[in-house]
């Protein structure tokens, strides 16, 4: 055996035949060679001696670990893109091995609007729902002007108003009377048609009759009725009602939806 080539000796671990070993054999063959006495396969570095082992000796004991290569990414070329990223020549690679891909993990800071921009937001939409829940009415918004959902109904006695009343014998028959009144729609939206309810009192004001109309009972059918009472429009109502005691002294309107 040439010197000059010598590498060591091995053991085999099935029949613990000692097998010498050949520096350039070894490399090519990876560490991998056959037992000449089982004809078995075995990894030579895994139980190296430097000399010829008797029975029960140890091999070559690893004390360190292998050193930690620097980590490299392949990069292929895109398709139609040219050059595979990181060939540039000037960016400090090793031309005959695969170009290295950087990660840059590092998140980017927050751009100034960001850091300023959103607290302030925050802090507003925090005192507008403040308001919404627990401020005054006034100052509360609508749902429907968000287009969040349907308009609230209108409180009819605040949006009705009789501008003008007027109540008279009526001139043929002697058990009957006239109720004339203007109805003022004051808010700036279309109101319904509303039931009305008529309440006769006489001079002690108890009640001597009492009545509630539909819409049918007191518009007039000739006329263009519509939806409702425009805003801002006023709707005059003429009513003739039957008494079956005295003639009352006074009335009263109240405006209803429903029954």
């Amino acid at each position: 055996m040439n010197p000059a080539s010598f590498a060591g000796y091995t053991r085999c671990d099935h029949c613990h035949s000692v097998l010498p070993l050949q520096l350039r054999a070894l490399a090519e063959a990876g560490g991998m060679v056959r037992c000449g006495g089982c004809g078995r396969t075995l990894n030579a570095l895994a139980s190296l001696f430097d000399h010829a082992p008797v029975p029960d000796e140890r091999p070559i004991a690893a004390t360190g670990m292998p050193p930690m290569l620097a980590p490299r990414t392949v990069q292929e070329s895109l398709p139609g893109s040219g050059e595979p990223v990181g060939s540039d020549p000037h960016d400090g690679l090793d031309s005959g091995g695969p170009p290295e891909l950087y990660l840059d993990l590092e998140p980017e800071p927050p751009s100034r609007w960001a850091r300023i921009g959103w607290p302030v937001v925050a802090i507003l939409l925090a005192t507008l729902l403040g308001l919404q829940l627990f401020g005054p009415e006034r100052w509360r918004l609508d749902p429907a002007m968000l287009g969040l959902g349907d308009e609230a109904p209108v409180a009819l006695g605040d949006a009705l108003q009789l501008v003008s009343r007027d109540m008279h014998a009526h001139p043929s028959l002697n058990d009957a009377i006239i109720i004339s009144a203007v109805i003022h729609n004051r808010s700036d939206r279309r109101i319904a048609w509303p039931n009305i309810e008529v309440k006769l009192f006489d001079a002690s004001q108890q009640v001597v009759g009492q009545r509630r109309l539909v819409p049918a009972e007191y518009l007039d059918p000739d006329a263009e009725s519509g939806e409702g009472l425009a805003p801002g429009a006023r709707l005059p109502v003429v009513l003739e009602m039957m008494v079956e005691s005295s003639r009352p002294s006074g009335f009263t309107m109240q405006f209803h939806y429903g029954n």
